[in-house]
C-alpha cells in the first residue's frame, strides 16, 4: 500500500504562503511509537552556556542525548536534510518508523547574514527547535537562548524573508 500523501498542486502553488506538514495517510503506528517515547524520554539538559546573554539552553547535542535512544527502541528516526523547493531553500524535519508511516515539516531558511558561518549557525538553531518540536523534547530549567538572542535585525530579516513568500 502507498502510504505516500501528495500534495496537492493548489497547496503546491500556496507553498510560499505556508509551510505545510506532509505525512504518509496512516499514523497511527507512529503516533503510538512516538506516545511511548514521549512518556519515557527524559529531559535535555540546559548544560550549554550562551556568555553574551549569560543564559544557559539546551543544545542540539543535548536534545538528541535526550530522545535518540527512546526514539530507536520504538522504531523511530529523525532526518533533517535542506532542500531547495522553488528557489528557496528549506530545512525538513521528518520523523519517520519502522512501519513506513512518517511526519515532515519545513521551514524557510532567512540566515541574517549569507555567509557559510551564518548559514551553518542557522541551520544548527532551526535543527534544534523544529527536532525538539517534533518529536517533544523539553529541556530541564530555563531555556531562555532563543527569546534573549533575538535582536532587532534579525527580526527585521524574518520579515523580510516572510514578505518576499507573498
Amino acid at each position: 500500500m502507498d502510504t505516500t500523501n501528495n500534495i496537492s498542486s493548489n497547496l503546491r502553488e500556496r507553498w510560499d504562503y505556508y509551510d505545510p506538514i506532509e505525512s504518509s495517510i496512516e499514523l497511527n503506528e507512529l503516533f503510538d511509537a512516538l506516545s511511548k517515547a514521549q512518556g519515557e524520554m527524559e529531559e535535555a539538559k540546559t548544560d550549554s552556556k550562551n556568555p553574551f546573554f549569560k543564559s544557559n539552553y539546551a543544545d542540539l547535542a543535548s536534545i538528541i542525548r535526550a530522545s535518540r535512544k527512546v526514539l530507536a527502541k520504538h522504531g523511530l528516526s529523525v532526518i533533517q536534510p535542506v532542500r531547495t523547493f522553488q528557489d528557496k531553500r528549506y530545512l525538513f524535519t521528518r520523523l519517520g518508523h519502522s512501519s513506513g508511516q512518517w511526519i515532515e515539516g519545513g521551514i524557510p531558511l532567512c540566515p541574517p547574514k549569507e555567509d557559510i558561518q551564518s548559514l551553518g549557525s542557522y541551520i544548527t538553531y532551526l535543527r534544534r527547535y523544529c527536532y525538539a518540536a517534533m518529536v517533544g523534547v523539553v529541556s530541564s530549567g530555563e531555556d531562555d537562548d532563543g527569546e534573549k538572542a533575538m535582536d532587532r535585525k534579525t527580526i527585521d530579516k524574518m520579515v523580510h524573508c516572510e514578505r518576499q513568500k507573498v
